[in-house]
């Protein structure tokens, strides 16, 4: 069970990056609250806090910022891809009793 446990959150994660902004869509922030129920405050407040800390920088700034975040994201929904991927793995092993 902690093996689909892991790979349930790694998939809210990953609908969470690919939802883009939470702020951008109420539903959103509703559906990922049913994954991250003591979590979501936390991340609302870092991604207002992260586009308010960007809106701060000189003009000149803020399109490398949003590029390096973009970038970080990118990275982090490559390495979530990976790891759901070998959680499926494992658990379709498991089921064919090859575990």
């Amino acid at each position: 069970m902690e093996i689909r446990e892991k790979l349930d959150y790694y998939e809210g994660l990953l609908a969470g990056i690919e939802a883009g902004k939470v702020m951008d869509d109420p539903r959103v922030f509703l559906g990922l609250s049913q994954y991250f129920p003591i979590e979501m405050p936390g991340i609302l407040r870092a991604s207002i806090g992260m586009d308010a800390g960007v809106d701060n920088l000189p003009p000149e700034d803020q399109p490398w910022v949003r590029q390096w975040f973009g970038s970080l994201t990118l990275f982090a929904r490559q390495v979530l891809e990976t790891r759901i991927s070998l959680l499926r793995w494992v658990l379709e092993r498991e089921r064919e009793g090859r575990g």
